[in-house]
């Protein structure tokens, strides 16, 4: 922490409100994945939607996310993080409001497309962005405000769709999203493009005046010199991901993004949690939303307590203990649907095992995901590593919601969600057997822990 108290009160001010602003792009990332929850409930009223067409409109959104997080990750190496956060507010702004005023589905579709895309952009920037300006003491819990900010996002979009629910008013449930869209636009207009980013594009002196903005009393020339060494090269190209030191990091992300996704986060969180609670047997649809407040409320909690243990207790033990608690709960949600619709006792522990699937994918899964694959990767091709990790990501969740109820038509409500526990036992063992820890360490000290196979 003596960096962190080195650094002058009215630079931490700034560092801190540039890491919040930032995180608005991770609000958005919850706040357009979870609304649909509530909205969809509405829209297959209104429109008399089949359940295939119910799956497409929940899963477009991660259809074209997997555009954005390739596309946000090249943008964002070339044109820079800051530029790609601006432009991606500003797709939000747009999608929302086709959303909103939609007349028909397919223009409804279109509006989660454009938000889609601006999901994948923000999901591999807004981490970056942050990681790049944090120092390494603090890194970890910077990174996770912005998985914090995704879950204020979810609890935000459960709010207002139960606060829309008695109105059925889902077009306001969409249109709330320019709000912090605009945030995030005006915000970024006002922070600095990170220092690493400059330096590794030639702009040295910008890259020391954005540390000065960052850092104020701290040596910067020494800080820029580790910089510019580890920048050396502007921007690498794809053919770069192949290069023997960092294939291995890129088929671990990717191979984390992929079996982590399959254990059904996107199914619980995004699309489907209502539809979970009103099979449990609550069928008031307002009731079934309100219990995905309390999703929103654990789900919150959870990621705030991971903040301060990210960095103290360290990566490996909060995923592990996530994960162990994410494969008990599903073993219970099959248990649950075991019994007939409705059943008292099973219908509460189906909701019990609910919150905690949740509270322990917020604590460790989720957080730990983003801030690994932000901190691994060298900085000339971090954003195209991690936009393969993120696309990874998103083309898993799109499959999974794409065939929840297909897939419990074929298999049974229980059936899917052990089948998403053997996933979550996957993800157990990549983890454990191949990823190392990395707390405290500054990212130029990471990549050459990995070239030295440490």
């Amino acid at each position: 922490m003596a960096e962190d108290n080195s650094i002058r009160s009215e630079n931490k001010f700034f560092l801190y409100i540039s890491v919040i602003v930032a995180s608005f792009g991770g609000f958005l990332f919850g706040y357009d994945t979870a609304v649909i929850s509530g909205a969809i409930l509405y829209i297959k009223q209104q429109f008399s939607l089949s359940s295939g067409m119910e799956e497409v409109i929940i899963s477009s959104l991660f259809l074209s996310a997997m555009i954005g997080a390739p596309l946000g990750g090249t943008l964002a190496d070339r044109f820079g993080r800051r530029k790609v956060l601006i432009s991606s507010g500003l797709l939000f702004c747009t999608g929302s409001f086709l959303m909103a005023v939609s007349p028909t589905i397919l223009l409804l579709i279109i509006g989660r497309v454009i938000t889609g895309l601006s999901l994948g952009m923000v999901s591999v920037t807004s981490p970056i962005y942050i990681a790049e300006i944090s120092i390494a003491s603090v890194r970890g819990r910077m990174v996770t405000i912005n998985t914090l900010a995704i879950t204020l996002g979810t609890l935000f979009a459960y709010l207002m769709d139960y606060f829309f629910s008695f109105s059925k008013s889902w077009r306001m449930m969409f249109g709330l999203e320019v709000i912090p869209a605009l945030v995030l636009v005006f915000g970024m207009f006002w922070a600095v493009e990170t220092p690493r980013w400059l330096a590794g594009h030639s702009l040295k002196e910008k890259a020391r005046e954005a540390l000065s903005r960052l850092r104020g009393n701290i040596d910067v020339d020494h800080e820029l010199s580790s910089l510019t060494a580890d920048g050396d090269s502007q921007g690498g190209g794809w053919g770069d991901l192949l290069n023997p030191s960092i294939r291995r990091l890129l088929l671990i992300g990717i191979g984390l993004a992929f079996v982590r996704s399959l254990a059904g986060f996107s199914v619980v969180l995004y699309g489907y949690s209502p539809t979970i609670v009103e099979f449990a047997g609550f069928k008031s649809a307002s009731i079934a939303i309100l219990a995905t407040v309390g999703v929103g409320v654990v789900n919150t909690i959870m990621s705030a307590v991971a903040i301060p243990l990210i960095d103290r207790v360290g990566r490996r033990p909060l995923m592990i203990f996530g994960l162990c608690g994410i494969i008990l709960s599903l073993g219970l949600l099959g248990i649950a649907f075991l019994y007939p619709s409705g059943d008292g006792f099973a219908k509460w522990i189906a909701v019990g095992a609910l919150l905690m699937y949740i509270g322990c994918w917020s604590i460790g899964p989720r957080p730990v995901f983003w801030v690994l694959i932000a901190e691994i990767y060298p900085q000339k091709i971090r954003g195209k590593a991690m936009s393969l990790g993120s696309l990874t990501n998103w083309a898993t969740n799109f499959l999974v919601t794409l065939t929840f109820l297909t897939l419990t038509n074929l298999i049974g409500v229980s059936g899917a969600f052990w089948l998403y526990g053997v996933f979550a036992v996957l993800t157990m063992l990549l983890f454990y057997f191949l990823i190392p820890e990395t707390k405290g360490q500054k990212l130029e000290d990471i990549q050459q822990n990995w070239k030295q196979k440490k």
